[in-house]
């Protein structure tokens, strides 16, 4: 049933689009990177490339296993044991991505919006969500994604133009005053690196309706999201002044509450809300889906729909354990290299290997190749 579920490039577009945008919109990480001042936007200029060229290991194998998910070809590739090993270790990360950006959902809602709810029910309600749209499929998510896609980003344009009286373009001076070349592809790094989207292309690339279209969406994707994303950065800092922006738990919501609605609506924050809502919900059921999608491919099921329900009950139950033991924000903003690990390996190191296996072993490939047809 999941092989015939069917993702166009549009759709794949904006799917990409707003996970990446959701990896910012909340903690905006990145104005702690690198430099730390008002030339972040250089340094996220230089990190569409970086970008760009951490995504190909994933995409070249994607292109080459083109009717597999990274689950099943680091099986062919690796054997089955070690395949099935690294299959889980995979399905872990999503699983910490997830657990990552849910707990983020849920401080800001806390600390924000409905302080004196108890964090079980909010637990408890966007759990039931989460799984609910998980587990109606595939192809239910992504025609939600295309049509609040377009208004999620035409909506974070419009917060951007109506604080236009609140910008100040003198803070982005003297450009390139303040930082180093190396400081700013440092951090350029940093910045390519806490984005995942190459793993919801590898996961979901045998759905692709036309595979043809592989390298356009991603550069699309890339390129439309880090404007987007650069927009949002600067609004924030000529706004709020650079180290305003570095020491609010939550830059973007405090740059949208100055925001002068001009009467248009009451309270704009409410609406940002909807709009902060539909990112970060699109972004947790993404890896969500890719996490049971990942342990059903492993464990060779059928029906996907147990491991979304387990995954979304375990979800739950470490995120009620974090918020109510723990509740901190900041080893978020943690920049030791040991945070940069995880994505490092399953982004970049382990598709480089599998890489270097597929070459050595190329011919046994061809082979079975010429067996299947």
């Amino acid at each position: 049933m999941n092989m015939k579920e069917q993702i166009s490039s549009r759709q794949m577009i904006y799917v990409l689009i707003l996970n990446r945008i959701g990896t910012i919109i909340t903690l905006m990480s990145i104005i702690h990177m690198g430099p730390a001042n008002q030339d972040i936007w250089l340094m996220m200029i230089l990190s569409t490339f970086y970008c760009l060229l951490f995504n190909i290991p994933l995409l070249f194998l994607a292109m080459k296993f083109s009717n597999s998910s990274i689950i099943e070809y680091m099986e062919k590739i690796f054997g089955k044991f070690i395949g099935k090993i690294l299959g889980i270790s995979y399905g872990l990360f999503f699983i910490r991505i997830a657990v990552l950006y849910y707990y983020i959902e849920i401080q800001m809602i806390r600390t924000t919006f409905m302080e004196e709810l108890s964090p079980v029910i909010i637990i408890l309600v966007l759990m039931l969500v989460l799984i609910y749209v998980a587990s109606r499929g595939l192809e239910v998510s992504v025609r939600t994604i295309e049509f609040f896609g377009p208004i999620v980003i035409l909506s974070l344009i419009f917060y951007v133009v109506l604080g236009f009286n609140n910008i100040d373009l003198t803070v982005l001076l003297p450009i390139y005053g303040d930082s180093t070349l190396s400081g700013i592809n440092i951090g350029a790094l940093e910045a390519s690196l806490i984005f995942t989207d190459p793993n919801l292309l590898a996961m979901n690339f045998p759905s692709l309706s036309n595979k043809k279209d592989a390298v356009k969406i991603v550069v699309k994707s890339k390129i439309i999201s880090q404007l987007i994303i650069i927009m949002m950065v600067i609004a924030t800092q000529v706004s709020l002044g650079v180290e305003q922006a570095r020491h609010s738990n939550f830059p973007f919501l405090t740059y949208v509450r100055l925001v002068r609605t001009y009467s248009i609506f009451e309270r704009i924050e409410a609406v940002f809300l909807t709009t902060w809502l539909i990112i970060v919900m699109t972004r947790v059921v993404s890896y969500l889906y890719i996490s049971g999608k990942a342990f059903k491919q492993v464990f060779n099921k059928r029906n996907i729909k147990p491991f979304i329900y387990g995954v979304g009950i375990f979800m739950g139950i470490a995120l009620y354990y974090i918020s109510d033991i723990s509740p901190k924000l900041t080893f978020l903003f943690s920049r030791k290299i040991e945070e940069y690990y995880y994505y490092f390996i399953f982004n970049i190191g382990i598709p480089i290997l599998a890489i270097i296996i597929y070459y050595i072993r190329r011919k046994d490939f061809r082979k079975q190749e010429r067996l299947g047809s």
